[in-house]
């Protein structure tokens, strides 16, 4: 195996796993964000791999714009998750902490 073959490998196994990412992701449901946070995980291990293996070789510049394109989909994928994510914990500790709040005005 080239060392371009294992970059390809590495970069489509990456590719997959944002697609099941975007497949999973739903803003509306914690649960569905958490496991769209697992396959972008997966897959920056994978770009991770594809790096290591690119350093000592020059990948052609198609296998390169193929990762740089990924890896910024998988940024902008990320920041969506982690704000749905954050936005979700908050609202969920608001309707927590807010009851204990109004029976203490109430007496």
């Amino acid at each position: 195996m080239t060392p371009e073959t294992g970059i390809l490998a590495s970069i489509a196994r990456a590719e997959g796993h944002v697609r099941q990412a975007r497949q999973s992701w739903d803003p509306c449901d914690l649960s569905g964000c958490e496991q769209c946070a697992g396959h972008l995980q997966q897959a920056i291990d994978e770009m991770k791999g594809a790096h290591e293996g690119a350093s000592g070789a020059r990948p052609a510049p198609a296998t390169k714009a193929r990762l740089v394109r990924l890896r910024n989909e998988a940024e902008v994928l990320s920041r969506l998750v982690d704000s749905a994510m954050a936005f979700s914990r908050g609202l969920a500790l608001r309707t927590v902490s807010e009851e204990p709040v109004h029976s203490e005005l109430k007496g």
